[in-house]
């Protein structure tokens, strides 16, 4: 049954994606794909695959009207699947979405897309055990981190661009997620590209509660386990928002924006 799963998941109409090498999801069968489980699921809102927009044919993952807590106070609205990918993935991920935002860019930590593995050494595979990367926005700008276990989560290495959210169309986003870095000591911080473009990180800092200097040691990996993906605000969202997600797509290369 699990071949089965992920042969669904190839997608070869997916912009980018060919049968065998990719794990492609446009979501055209009108609910969650095979494999992907609810995951978080709090304050105001849902996520739904519906056909209220999509980027590519008829139906998209929809994070709906998102709503709750207090900006600049911890807790907001996540909404989130999972997905459990095959033992022998490996521990480079390069990941795709098409995305579309409106109405407003969140101050808050938004969350879009993780990718997680085991600490070096341990075969405990449960979710809170797992190092992690991730791509999101905060402060309205594009967002790339690298997270020890959840809980707590931190100290964080947090990379901040300075590119702004973009509003009100479709953007194509793209990652790179290599925790094993050849012969460097640590995995590599991640790289995240807009609409083909690699984006800069003027701002680099480490998040921790209590603060703290020392960066977090980014560990290497064996192989990505588990996705997730939706939107997780960490604060508050004062504005109703939604999001579309859309041609998500993770594999070992390169997927592209373009069809090939």
């Amino acid at each position: 049954m699990v071949v089965l799963c992920l042969a669904c998941a190839h997608r070869p109409s997916s912009p980018g994606c060919s049968a065998g090498e990719t794990l492609c999801w446009d979501f055209e069968e009108g609910r969650l794909p095979a494999g992907w489980t609810p995951h978080r699921d709090e304050f105001s809102g849902r996520l739904v695959v519906d056909d209220t927009r999509a980027h590519g044919g008829r139906y998209s993952l929809h994070a709906s009207q998102l709503v709750g807590g207090r900006e600049g106070e911890q807790g907001g609205p996540k909404k989130t699947v999972r997905f459990e990918l095959p033992g022998d993935f490996g521990p480079v991920l390069w990941g795709r979405v098409f995305v579309y935002t409106t109405p407003a860019r969140p101050a808050s930590h938004a969350g879009l897309f993780n990718a997680r593995y085991p600490r070096p050494g341990s075969d405990d595979g449960a979710f809170q055990a797992l190092d992690w990367y991730e791509v999101a926005t905060y402060q309205e700008k594009y967002m790339a981190l690298w997270h020890p276990p959840e809980p707590p989560g931190f100290p964080e290495w947090v990379q901040v661009s300075d590119t702004p959210l973009v509003l009100d169309q479709w953007v194509c986003l793209e990652w790179l997620f290599d925790a094993a870095n050849g012969e460097a000591p640590e995995a590599a911080e991640p790289r995240v590209w807009l609409d083909g473009v690699e984006l800069a990180w003027p701002r680099k800092f480490v998040f921790s509660d209590p603060p703290t200097d020392t960066p977090p040691k980014r560990e290497k990996a064996r192989s990505f386990t588990v996705l997730e993906t939706g939107v997780f605000l960490y604060q508050g969202l004062s504005v109703p928002t939604d999001w579309w997600l859309d041609d998500l797509a993770v594999g070992g290369q390169r997927v592209g924006c373009s069809p090939r």
